[in-house]
């Protein structure tokens, strides 16, 4: 999302919360499974109410007309040890699928806007473990590229923000739960609701690809 147009979903989410959390005073952490399942905060809502919760946060996501483009990677974790023995950390390939799949969309855009384009990578806070690992991948894509590109357009600081007290992380929050529910439970009620939101070209999705590659199912809009 550009840095000038967060705002303005960042409030849309606020707004949400105080229709579905009249009485809440503070911000409630709204998180795609927990809605779902009906777990912490949303234990004491009615399914339905449930259910109503996240159609409209999938309905805010679908309904951003400028700024937002979504990225995901899958990782099929049995075939990614299959094909590679092991050897290849399911956490490493997705991040290097994001950060290959951000850099092209930039590039993409700077050929197109004529003007330099930068993009910064931030991620949850929630696992303090990793954030040594993303940082020693990251200063390695920025030395030697990924496997399929060098990254040209992406800073070379990784943030990390509190999932709790950022909209946008809880957007990416909503935008992985659909995508996980699709590829996992073959349920794409949430996926179908935001899909053309993902990064494409010419009328080819770009944004959600599997990893390995050879293993990615098609989601019915593409076949």
């Amino acid at each position: 999302m550009h840095e000038g147009q967060w705002k303005k979903l960042t409030n849309s989410f606020d707004v949400l919360q105080r229709s579905h959390f009249p009485q809440a005073g503070n911000p409630i952490e709204l998180h795609a499974s927990e809605i779902r399942s009906g777990r912490k905060n949303f234990r004491h809502m009615l399914p339905a109410q449930r259910i109503k919760l996240l159609q409209d946060g999938y309905g805010l996501i679908s309904g951003t007309r400028q700024g937002l483009i979504l990225f995901a990677a899958i990782i099929d974790k049995q075939a990614l040890m299959y094909k590679y023995s092991g050897k290849v950390d399911p956490y490493e390939r997705a991040f290097e699928g994001l950060c290959t799949m951000f850099n092209f969309f930039l590039q993409r855009m700077q050929a197109k806007t004529r003007s330099v384009l930068r993009g910064i990578v931030v991620f949850d806070e929630c696992r303090p473990s990793l954030t040594k690992e993303i940082r020693r991948l990251m200063a390695q894509f920025q030395s030697g590229g990924t496997k399929w590109a060098a990254m040209t357009n992406l800073i070379e600081t990784t943030f990390f923000f509190d999932s709790r007290s950022s909209r946008l992380m809880q957007v990416a929050d909503f935008t992985a739960y659909a995508v996980y529910r699709w590829y996992e439970a073959d349920d794409s009620t949430y996926l179908k609701l935001i899909y053309h939101k993902f990064d494409k070209q010419a009328g080819k999705v770009h944004g959600v690809k599997c990893y390995p590659l050879e293993s990615f199912k098609k989601y019915p809009a593409d076949q």
